[in-house]
């Protein structure tokens, strides 16, 4: 994404039309953008008789079948959003939408007056400090039953003054994240001694809280009572994906000082004709209510005919909590800090997130080789793992991956010690739902390109590899690399 063309300058965020622009520059060049089929929506997948996949899908007001013989579901985490529903809902006379649509209905800008946005991650800050910064009345509604605000963190944080982004994706740093799969990156000796013993748990422990600490004097969070309502409930080890950068142009911080962002912290009761009422006996009159609340972690079709399996393991359901009990103290002997998780709400006891194969593959269908997920990771860092994923999927469906678990009780034990982890790790992110990673994403590209037989320590000398940052660029060529080094493969 060159200055030169795209007008971004180094150290600048990128705005969402930069980045579309740049994507479909990027379609067009590869070619993907010809094989696309537009204005088509998949309405369920089922298995065909020869040993592929039939697709329903509805194309311009018009069912049909596609015949497919390898299937990628590709269509991510963010599909389908989550609206809550709230008693009087249906006849409340002001509009209320999801934070998804909220550039289509652009236009309650110009008329609003008072508008009250429920949520309390980044997506319920943008839409805030957009409301706001024109000069309208905004009430922030926080879930009292949920798990509290998002961490803002600065662009530079740490005694440091490092980057966020490239924070998560240095080497150095992550090491003190707890990980199952973290030997892949060639430092076992590093992490067995952070987490295997109690004095590098007490310097992981420090770690944490240096970082912790350093966002909230740098946001303030104690210093103003109004700012101190944002403050996060749990500290921001126990967070992933969810944790957002203040990228904002101005002080979003002054917004909230001057209460033209107003923070409530309780759940809605009821909506009544223009009225919102709280539980905690507050009235906010509104002009529009727009849902930042997230979206459904599951896609928008259906499989239908699967095995009673599913895209899952093939065990029955109190075999499954077996199994989870099992593995639970597994990963507790291994990293016994993750004893001292907080207590999050809202989440059943025996939730089982997704069972993928390195999360993309059902366990089940692994011989098969005609089904993979891609993009079904939640992470900050998405174009260098969309990448490698894309590689890695690419070589599994061919039958050229160089290292792949073949025997059941070698893919079961890998599927649930990286899946069960999750909850333990991340329980104020998505970790007990789905595949959720920060610190972890580099170890998890170190993962699939050793799958793939390829280097997964690529900078040049050990110092670079440790303390320097993994961008985009350090990947560049995986496929040239790839091909060269499977010749053989390539001529068959």
């Amino acid at each position: 994404m060159s200055e030169s063309i795209y007008g971004v300058k180094d150290g600048e965020h990128i705005p969402g039309a930069v980045l579309h622009r740049y994507l479909t520059d990027f379609a067009k060049k590869f070619g993907i953008l010809e094989r696309m089929r537009f204005n088509t929506k998949l309405e369920t997948v089922e298995p065909s008789k020869a040993s592929g996949w039939s697709l329903t899908v509805s194309e311009n007001e018009k069912q049909k079948v596609i015949e497919t013989r390898k299937l990628i579901i590709a269509s991510g985490l963010t599909s389908t959003p989550n609206m809550p529903h709230y008693e009087g809902q249906k006849s409340f006379t002001a509009p209320i939408f999801h934070a998804k649509d909220f550039c289509v209905q652009s236009e309650v800008m110009d008329k609003a007056k008072e508008v009250v946005v429920i949520g309390g991650a980044k997506s319920a800050f943008d839409v805030a400090y957009a409301f706001a910064t024109k000069g309208i009345q905004v009430d922030l509604v926080i879930r009292k039953s949920g798990q509290g605000p998002v961490w803002l963190l600065p662009p530079y944080v740490t005694p440091l003054k490092r980057k966020v982004e490239e924070l998560l994706h240095t080497r150095f740093f992550s090491w003190f994240s707890p990980c199952p799969w973290g030997a892949e990156d060639g430092f076992p000796g590093v992490r067995n001694f952070l987490h295997g013993n109690a004095f590098g748990r007490w310097l992981v422990d420090k770690f944490w809280w240096v970082l912790t600490n350093d966002v909230i004097t740098l946001n303030g969070y104690e210093k103003n009572p109004l700012v101190g309502q944002l403050k996060p409930w749990n500290s921001v080890r126990w967070s992933a994906s969810g944790i957002s950068i203040n990228n904002y142009d101005t002080n979003f911080w002054d917004l909230v000082k001057k209460e033209t962002i107003r923070i409530h912290t309780t759940d809605v009761s009821k909506l009544e004709g223009s009225t919102v009422f709280l539980e905690n006996g507050e009235k906010l009159e509104t002009d529009v209510v727009v849902c930042a609340t997230g979206w459904r972690k599951e896609p928008s079709f259906k499989f239908r005919n699967l095995e009673e399996a599913g895209l899952g393991l093939p065990y029955k359901r109190d075999e499954q909590l077996k199994l989870n009990k099992q593995t639970d103290e597994e990963i507790l002997s291994m990293f016994p800090s993750l004893n001292n998780q907080p207590v999050v709400k809202g989440l059943p006891p025996d939730t089982d997130p997704m069972r993928l194969y390195r999360f993309m593959v059902p366990p089940t269908m692994i011989a098969q080789r005609n089904l993979a997920f891609a993009g079904m990771v939640s992470t900050v860092s998405t174009s260098n793992t969309a990448a490698v994923q894309g590689l890695w999927i690419t070589a599994y469906l061919d039958g050229n991956l160089d290292r792949l678990a073949r025997s059941e009780q070698e893919i079961t034990r890998e599927v649930m010690l990286h899946t069960q982890w999750g909850k333990w790790r991340y329980p104020c992110g998505y970790g007990a739902k789905l595949p959720d990673l920060a610190f972890d994403a580099v170890i998890y590209i170190d993962l699939l390109l050793k799958d793939l037989g390829l280097r997964n320590l690529r900078k040049k000398g050990k110092v670079a590899e440790i303390f320097f940052p993994y961008k985009p660029t350090d990947y560049a060529g995986l496929l040239q690399e790839w091909e060269e080094g499977h010749e053989k493969v390539r001529s068959l």
